[in-house]
């Protein structure tokens, strides 16, 4: 299975509609673009497979993507690869709380994937239900107005159908099962360019920047991005709950710009875990959930 971030290609992406009871949602594929200018349309494409089939009620297709918080949707389109439906991908009205639901009450998408501060979910659905035989591709790609600050984003996207407690049936395994009703994939980077800098809360431009890992909760990995403002020594260390350091993930001289370390907790039990990136003038610390 892929689950990669490369520049935009020729590939159609993959809008799956399913039935929770006998298929499988399976993100095989994210194309997007590494680099867009402030201001621009950034266009994705993201594929998706079916495992089984739905030939009783005609579903809606649904995603939630992650985009910078000035960034807005523009448009959207999918269509099957054997004719089965085609169509156009609409802002869902009620921001997923038809899907997103965990026994029978709609819940907060971020309850289940935390996301960083400059950062929203778009909520999409298809503009009609259909059905769907095992094994069919579904296509859509998404186009987003860039917004004028640059930065170095971490795209996300959770795809499913338009049916309740769905949240109860997330993919954490990576795998194709017949009990799969959300899959997800995270961390697909883009650069804005051209536009203003990025401010923090003291109105100066952004010059170092420790993210939220991605996927939070993990299971078993977890990936951190950090950027420098200047070429010099970053640490960043893992501790449990109770202080205690688990792992040194960087201690290493950094050149200026946007880096990415991969935490494993294969030999850690599950539990909440803190992150912290310090250098010569910065320091922060985050918190992160694994799930075993």
């Amino acid at each position: 299975m892929k689950k990669i971030a490369t520049l935009k290609g020729t590939k159609m992406a993959i809008l799956f509609i399913i039935s929770l009871a006998s298929t499988a949602c399976l993100i095989e594929e994210v194309e997007q673009p590494t680099q867009v200018n402030a201001g621009e349309t950034f266009t994705t494409i993201v594929t998706v497979t079916a495992v089984g089939e739905e030939a009783n009620n005609p579903h809606h297709g649904a995603m939630a993507v992650m985009v910078p918080d000035d960034w807005s949707y523009t448009s959207g389109s999918y269509e099957t690869t054997d004719d089965i439906g085609s169509g156009e991908m609409v802002v869902d009205p009620d921001s997923g709380s038809i899907w997103s639901t965990s026994a029978g009450s709609a819940v907060d998408i971020d309850t289940f994937f935390t996301i960083p501060n400059n950062m929203q979910w778009v909520f999409l659905l298809s503009d009609v239900g259909s059905l769907t035989e095992a094994g069919v591709l579904h296509e859509v790609t998404l186009n987003f107005s860039v917004g004028n600050t640059n930065g170095t984003y971490p795209m996300g996207y959770v795809v499913t159908v338009n049916s309740g407690d769905m949240l109860g049936y997330i993919n954490t395994d990576d795998e194709d099962s017949d009990l799969v009703g959300v899959d997800t994939s995270f961390n697909h980077m883009v650069e804005v360019v051209g536009g203003t800098a990025n401010i923090d809360e003291n109105g100066l431009p952004t010059r170092y920047w420790l993210s939220q890992n991605y996927p939070n909760p993990f299971n078993p990995e977890t990936t951190i991005d950090f950027q420098t403002d200047a070429e010099g020594h970053v640490n960043i260390l893992v501790f449990d709950i109770n202080g205690n350091l688990v792992q040194e993930l960087v201690n290493e001289s950094k050149e200026s710009g946007s880096h990415r370390v991969i935490f494993s907790g294969h030999s850690i039990p599950s539990g909440i875990y803190f992150y912290k990136m310090t250098t010569k003038e910065f320091s922060d610390i985050r918190k992160m959930t694994l799930i075993q």
